[in-house]
């Protein structure tokens, strides 16, 4: 009997088995899962690798596409001369591109405070001589008005955006509104070739983002075990100070002395 006593004493003091660890925890770690030191490595489906750079398949293709847009707009300036009422189109619309190039030059080209000033000295009234006065008064006499009243000037008109300039010849509006055109059909063709490779961009997962959440999930993976660890030492000292308790209960028939020495204070 206390052979077997003794068997299940030193098979208690023995260490506990060990629990399995999670795949992606390295090989190698310290005592304590849960010590400042400790090593994590990578999962080990995303270890980073030397790895061959894929072509970028996506940008070739684009600016392969930006190279036929050119010949695209060369098609329809090319259109825009042959065919007949592609002409009239190009030719009614060229007079307005036109017009509104004009505007917009003379706008940035006119200077606001030289107009002004020039507006207010013809306003501002002048005094005639006695010469002057007599001479009107006598034509005036003689045919019934002077010659400003006559002849008035004319006015400038007010705004920029009303002038009417002269128009250009047929071929040039429509060279005029064929330029424009062909740079507006590479203008949204680059510009959908942006837009598409944005969304393909953001339809991609993060890398980053995924490379968190399995750093997060290792370091929960390690808290468990480390709370598993702790709960299982916790049994094996009960288990343990059990069995010395029970030891202590038995005595030697020979010696009258318990089988297990009570520890010193």
């Amino acid at each position: 009997m206390y052979r077997r006593l003794a068997a299940r004493y030193r098979s208690a003091l023995t260490p506990f088995r060990k629990l399995p660890r999670p795949r992606s925890l390295t090989q190698h770690h310290s005592s304590s899962p849960l010590s400042r030191d400790h090593h994590i490595s990578w999962p080990t489906g995303s270890q980073p690798r030397l790895a061959m750079v894929s072509l970028p398949l996506f940008k070739i293709a684009a600016l392969f596409v930006r190279h036929i847009s050119k010949y695209g707009a060369n098609h329809i300036k090319h259109q825009a001369h042959e065919h007949p009422r592609f002409r009239a189109f190009a030719a009614k619309y060229g007079q307005v591109i036109h017009q509104i190039n004009m505007r917009l030059s003379v706008a940035t080209m006119r200077n606001a405070e030289a107009v002004q000033k020039a507006k207010e000295k013809a306003e501002t009234p002048t005094v005639k001589t006695e010469d002057q006065v007599r001479r009107e008064e006598e034509l005036k006499a003689k045919y019934g008005t002077t010659p400003r009243e006559s002849h008035p000037t004319k006015e400038p008109p007010k705004s920029i955006w009303r002038r009417k300039f002269r128009a250009l010849p047929e071929a040039k509006a429509v060279d005029l509104f064929a330029d424009v055109i062909g740079d507006a059909f590479i203008l949204a063709i680059a510009t959908g070739l942006v837009t598409y490779e944005y969304w393909r961009t953001s339809q991609k997962p993060d890398k980053n983002k995924e490379m968190i959440k399995e750093l997060e999930k290792q370091v929960e993976e390690l808290k468990q075990r480390g709370e598993e660890f702790e709960e299982a030492e916790k049994k094996q000292r009960e288990r343990v100070r059990l069995i010395e308790e029970a030891l202590r209960a038995f005595k030697d028939p020979k010696t009258k002395q318990p089988l297990l020495a009570t520890p010193a204070a």
